[in-house]
C-alpha cells in the first residue's frame, strides 16, 4: 500500500505502517469471526434437526373438511388426508375411525362423519359431509298407446319409465291435458323426484286408441318395442290368449268390445242331438230327430193332445219300414209306417203305442 509522506519525519512512516497493521488485524479478526458465526449456525442447525429428528414431524391436516357425493365410494387414506405424510413414521401415524357405508350399499348414507388421525400423542379430526345433489336421470317413451276409456289414475305409468339414482324416487305423471274418451296424441309431463328433493322433468306423449273388438279367447297386450332412432314407444295389441302368456294385459271391460257371437250361438242353439226325438208329450224314440213347427226337413205335426191323451190324425215318424209291428207280447220295430198306418196300428191312442 503506497502512502504520500508531507515530511520526512518517522512519525508518518510508523503512522502508515501502523494502519497497514490494523487493517491486516481488522480482516484476520473478521475471519475469525465469520468461522465462528458458521460454527453458530450449524452447531444451531445440528441442534435443531436433532430436536426435529426427537419430535418428529408437526401433524396437519390437508383439508379439515372434506365433501362426497351421495353414491360414491369413499375410502379415507392416511396418504390423502396428512401434509406431509412422507415425512412420518408410518408405524406411528393411524386412522383412528372410519366412515361405515349405507345397509345394503357399498358407499355412506348422506349425513357428517368424523374422521380422526392420531400421531403419537397428538390427534386430528376431519370433518366428512356425504350429500346428495344429483338429480335423477330419467328416459321417457317416445309414445305410450293407451286404450279409448282406460283409468289413468290406476294406469301404470311408472313401469315404462327408465329413472337412475342412487336414492329413492317419486314418478309423477301430469295428464291432465288427456282426453282418455277421444282417440288423439296428447303431450304429459313427467316429474321424477328423489329422497332428498332432487328433481328432473320430462316431457312425453300419450295416444289415445279406439276401443277394438275382441273374442272371448282375446285380450289386448301392452309391448315396448324400439324406434328407428334409438327411442322406445309402448304398443297395444289383439293377441290370442293362448299366445300371450306371460305379458302385461290391459284390457278390460271399460276399454274394449266383444265381438257378438249371435251368429255362433244361433247355429248351435238350434241343433238337438241327432239321436233323439221329442214330442210334446215328452217321448223319446230312437232313429232320426224329430223336428218341431216351423223347422224345415220333414216334420211331426202334433196339433195337441186332448184331455184324455189320445191322439188323432196323420203324424209322419221317419222310422226304416216295417218300423213297428204288433207282437203277442206288444209292439216291435218293425217298417217304416206312415201317420195313417200307425193310427190304424195304434188306433190312435198314444198311450197303448207307449
Amino acid at each position: 500500500m503506497k502512502y504520500k509522506r508531507r515530511c520526512s519525519t518517522c512519525h508518518e512512516t510508523v503512522s502508515a505502517s501502523f494502519r497497514e497493521g490494523e487493517i491486516d488485524m481488522k480482516k484476520k479478526i473478521s475471519k475469525k469471526n465469520a468461522v465462528i458465526i458458521a460454527g453458530a449456525v450449524v452447531a444451531v442447525t445440528a441442534v435443531g434437526g436433532t430436536a426435529y429428528a426427537m419430535s418428529g414431524p408437526k401433524l396437519a391436516l390437508n383439508k379439515e373438511k372434506v365433501t362426497v357425493e351421495y353414491g360414491t365410494q369413499y375410502k379415507p387414506e392416511l396418504k390423502d388426508i396428512v401434509k406431509d405424510y412422507k415425512d412420518f413414521d408410518k408405524k406411528s401415524l393411524k386412522l383412528i375411525n372410519k366412515i361405515p357405508n349405507e345397509k345394503d350399499k357399498t358407499y355412506p348414507a348422506v349425513g357428517k362423519y368424523t374422521i380422526t388421525v392420531k400421531y403419537k400423542k397428538k390427534s386430528l379430526k376431519q370433518s366428512v359431509i356425504v350429500k346428495d345433489t344429483k338429480a335423477p336421470e330419467v328416459a321417457v317413451p317416445a309414445d305410450i298407446e293407451v286404450l279409448q276409456g282406460t283409468d289413468l289414475a290406476t294406469f301404470d305409468f311408472k313401469s315404462l319409465m327408465n329413472v337412475s339414482d342412487a336414492s329413492e324416487t317419486t314418478i309423477d305423471v301430469d295428464t291432465s291435458k288427456v282426453d282418455v274418451n277421444m282417440p288423439a296424441q296428447y303431450d304429459i309431463n313427467v316429474t321424477v323426484t328423489d329422497k332428498h328433493g332432487n328433481k328432473t322433468v320430462k316431457a312425453g306423449k300419450v295416444t289415445v286408441t279406439a276401443k277394438p273388438e275382441i273374442s272371448d279367447d282375446e285380450q289386448v297386450v301392452q309391448e315396448t318395442v324400439k324406434n328407428s332412432d334409438g327411442t322406445t314407444a309402448v304398443r297395444n295389441s289383439v293377441q290370442k290368449k293362448s299366445q300371450s302368456s306371460g305379458k302385461k294385459v290391459v284390457s278390460n271391460s271399460s276399454n274394449v268390445t266383444r265381438k257378438s257371437a249371435n251368429s255362433s250361438q244361433s247355429a248351435s242353439g238350434n241343433r238337438t242331438s241327432g239321436n233323439s226325438n221329442k214330442t210334446s208329450g215328452g217321448n223319446k224314440t230312437s232313429g232320426s230327430s224329430t223336428k218341431s213347427n216351423g223347422t224345415s226337413g220333414s216334420s211331426n205335426k202334433n196339433p195337441g193332445s186332448s184331455s184324455s191323451g189320445s191322439h188323432k190324425g196323420s203324424m209322419d215318424v221317419e222310422m226304416n219300414k216295417d218300423s213297428y209291428h204288433k207282437t203277442d207280447d206288444g209292439w216291435s220295430m218293425g217298417g217304416n209306417i206312415s201317420g195313417s198306418d200307425f193310427d190304424k196300428l195304434t188306433g190312435g191312442d198314444w198311450k197303448e203305442f207307449n
